[in-house]
């Protein structure tokens, strides 16, 4: 079995692809049921700077080719586009770029925060419908306390790096000071709170919540002071705002350059800043034809160098020792449960062909006494026995140990329909590792 990632983000594709892939919050059960059966364990990360699938296969190449199907299928895109935009990673390549995605080190903004969460929650869908297994569960402990770790012990935790930072950052410096501004946020998720929390920290602003869930608004908005009105008041909000921040989880713009002129009015050239966290985005970039409307979104934050890593290589390094120990003592632990399953499945199988050819013989030996049967059982299973104690005492002891549990798996065919345990109904299921005709396209 190997572990394989195949993924868009920041750093390998354009916001209008990772528009199309993106996995919406209420799509994602589906998603993940499609995964699931293609795989024997697999989750998605969808977040506004990735979108990346995470499998357990039976073999790299075959899964890499299977997640790159799915992505297409997802986006409607060919095969080529998907195979130019994307990157895959197999197996150690896999476990430690999950680590460094954990750690920020692959955000982009470096070191931020807000991943820890996304995955966290991303691996709890998965594992509420049985879509992950032991394996991906215990890589995303890993990868999660990896995080905490990197955090902990360098500079990267200790400055608050966080989109939301350095996008209000990125407004001020090109837009000017944002200090007594009327700021709308349009939705109330985790980036909005993080914006909240920004504005916190800038004096005089008058920040409104549009939410279309109230409760979960006023519960957001409540420990800032900030109001909240319905989502059928957006185009009134919308009228004397200086800032509008965008970061909900639609899957269209909310915002469009109709509604926001109609909201504005005909003669209303007030300077407007429209900053949009959203992918897929929120605000339709045609506002910006709009006299005093300009736009900050994820592409502009993409193309800005003067704001991104900017944390000591010295910092960095430190992560990246982490990332790279943290990895290997994944790998020893897979390793080590590989050939434990390896050893347990050559034991069932010796033990079945044990049983079924002993329930032969004897059957054609009536004749046997009770005391001869016992004989001739315990005979047979002394020889399997022998048998298989050198092999089993040199798969848990040498070194290549996993390398060899390979080589006893072909020849015995152990791998040839692994079963996957059902988490909910603890019932079992054979798994495929080879692509069926299934799509992920919600």
């Amino acid at each position: 079995m190997q572990l394989v990632v195949v993924g868009v983000s920041h750093n390998s594709s354009s916001v209008s692809l990772r528009e199309r892939l993106a996995v919406e919050a209420d799509a994602l059960p589906l998603a993940l049921d499609q995964l699931r059966a293609r795989v024997a364990e697999g989750f998605i990360l969808s977040t506004c700077n990735r979108v990346e699938l995470y499998a357990v296969c039976g073999h790299e190449t075959t899964g890499v080719d299977l997640l790159r199907e799915l992505l297409a299928a997802r986006g409607n895109l060919t095969a080529p586009t998907i195979r130019d935009a994307s990157y895959s990673y197999g197996h150690r390549s896999a476990v430690r770029h999950l680590l460094r995605v954990a750690a920020g080190l692959d955000s982009l903004v470096l070191g931020e925060q807000e991943i820890a969460g996304q995955l966290r929650r991303a691996v709890g869908v998965a594992r509420s419908i049985g879509a992950t297994g032991p394996m991906l569960d215990r890589l995303a402990d890993v990868a999660l306390a990896c995080g905490k770790r990197v955090r902990s012990s360098t500079a990267l935790g200790s400055r608050g790096a966080s989109v939301a930072s350095v996008a209000l950052g990125l407004v001020e410096r090109d837009h000017g000071r944002i200090h007594g501004a009327n700021v709308v946020i349009l939705g109330a998720g985790d980036t909005a709170g993080q914006v909240l929390s920004q504005l916190a920290t800038r004096h005089g602003i008058r920040v409104t919540l549009v939410n279309r869930d109230a409760e979960r608004a006023h519960a957001l908005a409540e420990p800032y002071g900030a109001a909240v009105r319905p989502w059928s008041a957006l185009a009134s909000t919308l009228t004397d705002a200086d800032l509008v921040v965008g970061c909900t989880a639609s899957p269209t713009p909310v915002v469009d350059i109709a509604g926001l002129s109609a909201a504005r009015g005909s003669d209303n050239t007030r300077p407007l800043v429209c900053l949009d966290l959203g992918v897929p985005r929120d605000i339709d970039p045609a506002v910006t034809s709009l006299q005093g409307v300009a736009l900050v979104d994820m592409a502009r934050l993409e193309a800005d160098t003067q704001l991104r890593d900017s944390y000591l290589a010295r910092d960095v390094a430190r992560a990246e020792a982490v990332v790279a120990e943290e990895t290997e003592r994944y790998l020893d632990w897979w390793r080590g449960r590989g050939v434990a399953s390896t050893v347990t499945r050559l034991h069932e199988h010796a033990g079945a062909i044990r049983d079924a050819e002993l329930a032969r013989a004897l059957a054609r030996l009536p004749e046997l006494t009770g005391r001869e049967r016992a004989v001739v059982t315990d005979l047979v299973a002394r020889i399997v026995g022998k048998l298989l104690h050198a092999p089993t005492v040199a798969l848990k002891r040498d070194p290549e140990g996993a390398n060899m549990a390979m080589v006893v798996e072909r020849l015995f065919e152990l791998a040839r329909q692994p079963i996957a345990r059902d988490h909910h109904t603890h019932t079992e299921r054979t798994v495929c590792l080879e692509p069926q005709p299934e799509s992920l396209a919600s």
